[in-house]
């Protein structure tokens, strides 16, 4: 009898495992065995800027500053899903069949912790950080996290979370998945990567403030047609309405 193919043996959700290894991972690989590695591992995931990172993790991750406080919030958008299985060669069509429920939510990674006097880090219980982080709409109406997601949502929570346990130690294991809803009260899109808007991720009482807001302005320039600057040429960010260089407005036509 033919042994079916490895790739139709596995459900289609975990192709996609792999994909996510590529983001907070690549800032360092940590050992949770060894508390320098897991520190340095953690600092780093909470500055995730390099020369190397893509950019659309430069425009969807947050680094925790709040004094004494170090973290990473990630927005996850769709767009980051399809992106990241073009570039491993998978279709839209097998994205779409594995990941599509997850266009019912807005997806963010979240973890924290408080640095100790010596270095330690004491990590904020996935209680603390489910009940207290909020989605902010840009008419600055506030959502609470989905308790019960669908099950889709709940397999990729869990098998997310050994990747990122492998790549960050600790941190990885303190990450929390978090879904909040994909639509504001009136049906229009809360955090559309295409479109102009903003919306934020509101953080209470665990970060040492009453209240911590981490703001992403849209659309992401990342997966949107290249903008310039009509007078010098320059590439500009999608939601920049004038060029930092030249002073000038910059609209539609910009983009060619």
């Amino acid at each position: 009898m033919m042994q079916p193919s490895p790739i139709r043996s596995v459900p289609p959700l975990v192709l996609f495992v792999a994909l996510v290894s590529a983001a907070p991972a690549q800032s360092q690989n940590a050992d949770a065995r060894t508390p320098s590695r897991e520190q340095a591992a953690a600092k780093a995931a909470s500055q995730p800027y390099t020369s190397d990172t893509p950019d659309i993790l430069r425009e969807t991750q947050l680094g925790i500053n709040q004094t004494g406080y170090t973290g990473l919030i990630w927005w996850i958008p769709f767009e980051f899903w399809q992106k990241s299985s073009a570039e491993r060669g998978l279709t839209a069509e097998q994205t779409e069949m594995a990941l599509g429920k997850l266009r019912d939510y807005t997806v963010v990674c979240i973890f924290a912790a408080k640095v100790g006097s010596l270095g330690s880090f004491d990590f904020v219980s996935a209680e603390a950080i489910e009940k207290n982080t909020f989605l902010r709409d840009a008419d600055g109406k506030e959502y609470s996290v989905i308790k019960d997601p669908s099950q889709d949502a709940k397999n990729l929570a869990a098998m997310i979370r050994p990747v990122l346990s492998a790549a960050l130690g600790k941190a990885g294991e303190n990450t929390q998945m978090l879904f909040f809803p994909s639509r504001s009260k009136e049906g229009s899109m809360i955090a559309d990567a295409t479109h102009k808007g903003q919306f934020s991720i509101v953080v209470r009482a665990f970060l040492g403030e009453p209240e911590a807001v981490y703001l992403w302005r849209l659309p992401l320039t990342s997966v949107s047609p290249p903008k310039y600057c009509p007078v010098g040429k320059e590439r500009v960010n999608l939601n920049w309405e004038y060029c930092p260089w030249h002073g000038v407005p910059l609209n539609a036509s910009s983009t060619h």
